[in-house]
C-alpha cells in the first residue's frame, strides 16, 4: 500500500480540519487519536471512517493488533509519513494512528426518556479537560447522559475526548437548548432539578436524591449556575468546606454530587437522613 507523503490528500487535510470546532461541526465528524482511546472506540462500536497511521503503530503487539482489528472491520486504514500524522495530531509524541468518526445524532429529548434517569446538565463550563472529567464520571455513577447548555466547551473537543477516556462512545452527550426551555422540558417530564452551588442551602449529603427522575446542574467555574437554573431548583446544594477553601474544581466537585447521588439511589435512607426536595 502506498503510504501517503503529502499534508495536501484530500483525507489528511480533513484530519488536520477537525481540530478546529467549525470544521467538526460543518463536517459532522470529529478526530480520535491513540491506540488507547481507539481500542475504546472500537469496543463500544464507534463507527470509525477511516485512519491514518505510520509505521510506529505496528512496531508492538498492541498497535499491531488495533490495526488488524479496524482492517477486520471494514475501516480504511491509510499508512502516512511520520511528519504528515505530525501535522495531524495535538500531541507532541503520538502513538502513530489517529482516526475519524462521525458525530452521533443525540437529541436532548431522548436523554430525559423513561421511568427512571440520572441526568447530569453542564452549564457553562469552559475547560475541556473538566468537561471531559465530568462525562467520565457520569458515566462510572451510572448518569444516562450528559445534557450542555449552549455556551458550554465542544464535547469533541479533542482534550474532552482525550480527559473523557472513551466515555464519549458510551454515554449520550449532546446540547440541549436554552436553559430555561430545559427546565421546562425537565418540567413536563415530572423531573427533579439539584442545582449544585457554593452558596447552596442544603449540605449535599443532606439532600434528597432518590427522585425517580433526576436532573443535576453543574455551573461554569467563573459564573457558577445560572440564575434560571437556581430560580426553578427544587434544591440548591453545597458541599461544606473547610476554611479558607471557598471553592473546588468543577469535575470534583461534580464527582462528589453525583456518587452521592449514586449511593442514595442504590442504598434506600430511612428517616430524616436527608431533607426532603420537591419535585418539578
Amino acid at each position: 500500500m502506498t503510504v501517503l507523503t503529502s499534508r495536501h490528500n484530500p483525507r489528511v487535510k480533513e484530519a488536520r480540519s477537525l481540530a478546529l470546532k467549525k470544521e467538526r461541526g460543518l463536517a459532522g465528524r470529529y478526530l480520535l487519536e491513540g491506540v488507547r482511546l481507539l481500542e475504546e472506540a472500537v469496543a463500544a462500536g464507534v463507527p470509525l471512517l477511516y485512519c491514518l497511521y505510520t509505521d510506529k503503530l505496528v512496531r508492538n503487539d498492541r498497535g499491531r493488533a488495533l490495526l488488524d482489528r479496524l482492517m477486520t472491520t471494514g475501516v480504511a486504514c491509510l499508512p502516512v509519513k511520520a511528519t504528515v500524522l505530525d501535522a495531524v495530531t495535538a500531541t507532541k509524541e503520538t502513538q502513530g494512528i489517529v482516526a475519524v468518526a462521525p458525530i452521533p445524532a443525540v437529541s436532548w429529548e431522548t436523554v430525559l426518556t423513561g421511568d427512571q434517569f440520572l441526568v447530569v446538565v453542564v452549564d457553562g463550563v469552559q475547560d475541556p479537560g473538566n468537561l471531559g472529567t465530568v462525562i467520565r464520571t457520569a458515566e462510572g455513577a451510572g448518569a444516562n447522559g450528559v445534557l450542555l447548555t449552549p455556551g458550554t466547551v465542544d464535547p469533541f473537543n479533542p482534550k474532552v475526548i482525550r480527559a473523557a477516556m472513551g466515555s464519549l462512545f458510551r454515554l449520550p452527550v449532546t446540547y440541549g437548548p436554552e436553559p430555561e426551555a430545559l427546565v421546562e422540558g425537565l418540567q413536563t417530564r415530572g423531573g427533579a432539578l439539584v442545582v449544585g452551588d457554593a452558596h447552596g442551602g442544603v449540605a449535599y449529603d443532606r439532600a434528597d436524591w432518590r427522585a425517580e427522575r433526576l436532573a443535576l446542574v453543574i455551573g461554569s467555574e467563573a459564573q457558577g449556575p445560572r440564575p434560571c437554573m437556581l430560580a426553578q431548583a427544587g434544591q440548591v446544594v453545597r458541599i461544606p468546606l473547610m476554611a479558607p477553601v471557598e471553592s473546588l474544581n468543577v469535575a470534583v466537585a461534580a464527582a462528589v454530587l453525583l456518587f452521592e447521588a449514586a449511593r442514595q439511589r442504590r442504598i434506600p435512607v430511612q428517616g430524616d437522613a436527608v431533607a426532603s426536595g420537591k419535585g418539578l
